[in-house]
């Protein structure tokens, strides 16, 4: 289905983003933050679909395919998308860095990233192979961030080729304790302590459109990129209701476009504010708008 996930994935990134930035304009934000704004409404939370599709046994079909490639490529672009807003320099060099950066580091861990991990195996320490692979994830967003892109390339890269070596399964289980025990628990703490509470009572309007427009850019630009791409009616609304949850990279980029100063002030609070409430929403609708897609 990699040409359906390609189509839908460009037709929920065009349709959320241009609607994000126009919604930003309209409610006197500047341009930079309406274009963080439509950023944040370009990344799909797949775990939140995967696990309906799990449920009504639909995850192995046209749909829950298109669904699942749709989401990564989707999230992948995001990220490039983010790093020319974040990058140092003008889009276009930032751009030329992203290639360059990819051809080299993937060139260098296709050749080299296998042989590396074999020493966890042959070093008789506990979690040696966790370890290394670690290190490997933190060279790797090293060099990102240093290229003017951003970590998130640089970690998403590592990941993706640690993942293709034959003992990437040793270490999943060890990653996900990680992650699930200290560092994303961590990353929520740290976005509530950075939101202002005053600013939930100033956001009503804004957010209510925020929301409308998330759920429908994503139906409208996924779905009818859906139809365009050969899936019938039903399956293009299905993939369109499939990919409205926004969650952690939605968080990310405005965590990060906070850290960075690309938003500030009041304009910061409001749009943090909204984007938690965003993924809230989305995150509980999904799953009943998809069964009932399904069962229709």
């Amino acid at each position: 289905m990699g040409k359906s996930s390609t189509f839908v994935a460009i037709g929920g990134i065009i349709v959320p983003l241009m609607l994000g930035i126009i919604t930003g304009i309209m409610f006197n934000f500047s341009i930079q933050e309406s274009i963080v704004i439509g950023l944040i409404l370009i990344a799909t939370s797949v775990g939140v679909t995967v696990r309906s599709l799990l449920d009504l046994h639909v995850l192995d079909t046209n749909v829950g395919n298109t669904i699942l490639g749709a989401a990564v490529i989707d999230d992948i672009l995001g990220i490039i998308l983010l790093a020319f807003i974040f990058g140092i320099a003008s889009p276009l060099w930032v751009g030329f860095k992203i290639i360059i950066f990819f051809i080299i580091f993937l060139y260098i861990g296709i050749k080299l990233i296998d042989k590396i991990i074999d020493l966890g195996e042959k070093i008789h320490l506990p979690k040696a192979l966790l370890s290394i692979s670690l290190s490997i994830f933190l060279i790797y967003s090293f060099f990102a961030d240093k290229a003017g892109i951003s970590a998130i390339i640089g970690a998403f890269v590592a990941g993706l080729l640690i993942g293709q070596t034959v003992r990437s399964r040793k270490i999943i289980n060890d990653v996900k304790t990680m992650g699930y025990g200290f560092f994303i628990p961590l990353f929520f703490v740290w976005v509530g302590t950075i939101i202002n509470i005053k600013s939930f009572l100033t956001i009503g309007l804004f957010t209510f459109i925020i929301i409308v427009i998330a759920i429908f850019g994503k139906i409208i630009g996924c779905g009818l990129s859906a139809k365009i791409s050969g899936l019938n009616l039903r399956e293009s609304i299905q993939v369109g209701i499939g990919m409205i949850p926004r969650m952690e990279v939605a968080l990310i980029i405005a965590t990060y476009a906070i850290a960075n100063n690309i938003i500030i002030g009041n304009a910061a609070d409001q749009i943090l504010a909204t984007t938690l409430i965003l993924t809230i929403i989305t995150t509980i609708i999904t799953p009943y708008l998809i069964k009932k897609s399904f069962k229709i």
